[in-house]
């Protein structure tokens, strides 16, 4: 893998209306690896399907913390019988994870947690690592992220996780992997936590499509905020663009 191979470590590709073309982009400006992360059963087989269309593209299979406490039982049921069934064909579990902002009644924490357990069980047994959302769960996803790692040898990252530069340092203190996206472009208090994400365990992501301002973000997106992730820490792009490559390797299981 040469140093100017840049990868997305995190998007929702099946998202974006014309996937040809964003893929096309993105390679353009050398992102040539783009792990597509799920939701639910729909979105999972998506990403296999996404896998298997495009070069480059990996797949991510699990069930969003925010949507499970609004699922119906069954469905819940079915999204864990596809990942039982198919996490041998992806590369990560994810997205996976907790998220307390859609907290409603008193055992929904409980639910998303249990959903969050089995799926690392399953995570274990196919051997991938584990890509995990922790939206108002901070403090309580890392932990799992630790557990499962303490536990299976495996990798976890920590998706979207500049907010907090205590709990970034806390992170990298016990081999967590942290993602830094496109809000590292214009934000000074994300461009601060990322000063703190150790090199070897730094990666990059979108988590695209989401919008930032009046644009909506893509994998191509992941050059930009390369550069800017370069600038902020005082390294030149080049050196930090084949750092990150290492890291998504070792991430992998691979280096």
């Amino acid at each position: 893998m040469t140093p100017f191979v840049l990868i997305d470590t995190h998007c929702h590709l099946y998202q974006i209306a014309d996937v040809e073309a964003a893929v096309r982009r993105a390679a353009e400006q050398d992102v040539r690896r783009i792990v597509v992360v799920s939701e639910d059963a729909a979105s999972m087989r998506k990403a296999l399907d996404l896998k298997g269309r495009f070069d480059g593209v990996m797949a991510g299979l699990g069930l969003h913390p925010a949507l499970v406490n609004r699922m119906p039982a069954a469905e819940v049921e079915a999204g864990l019988a596809f990942i039982g069934a198919h996490l041998g064909e992806a590369d990560a579990l994810g997205e996976a994870g907790l998220d307390f902002k859609v907290l409603e009644r008193p055992e929904d924490e409980a639910f998303q947690r249990s959903v969050l357990e089995r799926q690392f069980e399953m995570a274990r047994a196919a051997k991938r690592p584990v890509n995990l959302h922790s939206r108002r769960a901070l403090r309580e996803t890392l932990e799992e992220a630790v557990r499962f790692r303490r536990e299976t040898g495996l990798n976890a990252q920590m998706h979207w996780f500049t907010q907090s530069r205590k709990l970034v340092r806390k992170a990298c203190d016990q081999g967590i992997y942290v993602s830094a996206g496109p809000s590292v472009l214009d934000r000074p208090d994300t461009q601060e936590v990322v000063r703190a994400i150790a090199d070897d365990l730094l990666l990059l992501e979108t988590d695209s499509p989401v919008p930032f301002g009046e644009e909506q973000s893509e994998p191509a997106w992941v050059r930009r905020v390369a550069q800017k992730v370069a600038e902020v820490r005082g390294t030149d792009y080049e050196t930090l663009a084949g750092r990150v490559a290492e890291n998504f390797e070792r991430y992998l299981g691979r280096g």
